[in-house]
């Protein structure tokens, strides 16, 4: 085997790992986490429905271990001090300290978006999602609260910022309560999800293709395909996998994390042209070093397979510069 198969073959075993072994990849170092630091709540950017404001005052701080802290003063002018796990997995979490939630779960969506569940007793207490904006300075948090017999009690927009990032004084025009939220998820596809943390493939296929066939409005059918297409990949199931992310990309061409499944799947089967288009937009999109350093690594292979080794070895140093475990051994 010659040194460019060789090259092809390294990096399809990447493929494997970063696209298809784990649902959501953490190889983003601490000190490369976009949201590690502390964010100070904006009042006159939030609302709730009803009132009045949660808080007074907030500062919110997240660690490189996992983990959030909220620290302030209430609505009623009580101090607020604690600190939970913000582990993107889609696992339960247990929460102690806390009177109104004993776990919460986090659940990637992408780069940007990711959505939560605070439980007591294994009832909602509240749905929300967390987007961060595309320069980076701004997080929103979108939430439906209940009560403890599933009835909705309220929605809260939680907007934080960075320090020294000023927002304009004046409250963006929009409905007094939010009619449009990001959803939290459904149950089938917490379920699916579920079912990916503990390996269990089948149990995810089926999750996700009921909430696919479900055509529930609450769904997110974008991340439904991608979910269920990486759990037909971690059986060897190419062909459902790869008409589950085309399925993906169909419903949004530009979803950098579609392209990145597929694109990594289109290498696997020597489909490399079609790869390459992918993984560009991938890189294109100015994705996290993780990602950005994976979909490189792979572009450059489907290079390599079709013969222009210069833009193979380009992509292959590119990888290594953004992320040193995709440099050569």
């Amino acid at each position: 085997m010659n040194l460019r198969c060789s090259a092809v073959v390294r990096r399809a075993a990447i493929v494997i790992f970063a696209a298809f072994a784990a649902a959501y990849p953490h190889i983003v170092a601490a000190q490369s986490d976009p949201l590690a630091g502390k964010w100070n709540f904006v009042p006159e950017r939030s609302t709730f429905m009803p009132g009045p404001a949660r808080y007074k005052s907030m500062t919110m701080t997240f660690s490189g271990s996992g983990e959030m802290t909220l620290e302030g003063v209430d609505a009623q002018g009580k101090p607020v001090m604690l600190t939970y796990p913000v582990v993107a997995d889609g696992k339960p979490h247990s929460v102690t300290g806390i009177n109104a939630f004993d776990t919460v779960s986090w659940s990637r969506f992408n780069d940007s978006i990711t959505t939560y569940a605070y439980l007591k007793r294994k009832s909602n207490v509240a749905l929300g999602s967390r987007s961060l904006s595309a320069d980076g300075n701004v997080l929103t948090f979108n939430e439906k609260t209940f009560d403890d017999k599933g009835k909705q009690t309220g929605t809260a927009v939680m907007v934080f910022a960075k320090p020294g990032f000023e927002l304009a004084s004046a409250t963006p025009s929009r409905p007094a309560a939010p009619t449009v939220m990001l959803p939290a998820t459904t149950p089938d596809e917490d379920a699916g999800t579920a079912a990916i943390g503990k390996g269990d493939s089948d149990g995810a296929i089926a999750a996700f293709t009921r909430a696919i066939d479900s055509k529930d409005t609450v769904a997110t059918p974008v991340y439904d395909h991608i979910m269920r297409g990486l759990a037909y990949a971690n059986k060897g199931m190419t062909e459902q996998a790869l008409a589950d992310f085309d399925a993906a990309v169909k419903l949004k061409p530009d979803d950098v994390d579609a392209r990145f499944r597929r694109g990594g799947l289109r290498v696997l089967l020597k489909q490399y042209q079609d790869a390459i288009e992918d993984l560009t937009v991938v890189v294109q999109a100015g994705e996290t070093d993780a990602k950005s350093a994976a979909a490189y690594s792979l572009r450059g292979a489907a290079y390599d397979a079709v013969g222009q080794y210069n833009n193979g070895n380009a992509d292959e140093d590119k990888a290594c510069e953004l992320n040193k475990d995709f440099c050569k051994k």
